[in-house]
C-alpha cells in the first residue's frame, strides 16, 4: 500500500497539514504566511494520517466525520509525489 509524505507547517496563527504536494506549496505562503516547517509523517491513508497528526500534537483520537469515508492513496499519487519531492526547492 502507497504512503504519501504528510508536512505539518505552522505559524503565529495556526498551522496547515496535507500531503506534500506542488500546489500546496505554491499556496503557503498566502494561506499561512511565515509559516515555519514543524514536522512529517508518512500515512498511506488521509485518515490514518489524521491519527498521527493527533497523535503528535497530543489531541488524542481522531475522529473522522460521520458518513465521511476514508480516502485511501493510489500508486499514481505516490508516483507523482515521488516526482515532485525528487525536484522539490523549499526555503
Amino acid at each position: 500500500m502507497p504512503e504519501l509524505l504528510h508536512e505539518y507547517w505552522e505559524n503565529e496563527d495556526g498551522g496547515e497539514f496535507s500531503p506534500v504536494r506542488e500546489r500546496s506549496d505554491q499556496l503557503r505562503s498566502t494561506l499561512t504566511p511565515g509559516a515555519r516547517y514543524a514536522f512529517s509523517l508518512r500515512a498511506s491513508s488521509w485518515h490514518q494520517a489524521m491519527q498521527l497528526y493527533q497523535d503528535r500534537l497530543g489531541y488524542g483520537e481522531y475522529r473522522p466525520v460521520e458518513g465521511v469515508p476514508d480516502y485511501v492513496y493510489t500508486d499514481e499519487e505516490a508516483a507523482e509525489q515521488d516526482a515532485y519531492l525528487s525536484a522539490r526547492n523549499v526555503a
